[in-house]
């Protein structure tokens, strides 16, 4: 039976799925670039008051404290976005300097919810 959905639902539905990916990306990322103790930066972003969950509500956050973890905050920033984007079948490129992590990842979900 075919159940009709809302266009607010497949939009809601769509940003929920968005952020599921972006959260377990960003897992991945760390575990792979850092190993078990790259994960500490999730202590630093709860005395930050963000929860795991809560990075794609509070990306510039998230992108601060992982520079604030690490010297390499920035390369890391691009891993996670490469392999998000390559999650979706597209390839990140980055288009200049001045695009902030969370500008990229906003751009990026707004093209995938519409």
């Amino acid at each position: 039976m075919y159940q009709k959905h809302s266009n607010g639902d497949l939009i809601m539905k769509r940003k929920q799925d968005f952020n599921k990916k972006l959260v377990m990306t960003v897992d991945n990322v760390l575990r792979e670039t850092f190993g078990e103790p790259g994960l500490l930066i999730y202590s630093w972003l709860k005395a930050q008051s963000v929860e795991p969950e809560e990075i794609p509500e509070k990306l510039d956050v998230f992108a601060e404290s992982l520079r604030t973890f690490s010297a390499g905050g920035s390369v890391v920033e691009t891993m996670i976005l490469r392999n998000l984007y390559s999650s979706y079948g597209l390839e990140f490129t980055q288009t200049s300097d001045n695009c902030s992590f969370s500008k990229h990842v906003t751009e990026l979900r707004n093209f995938i919810n519409h």
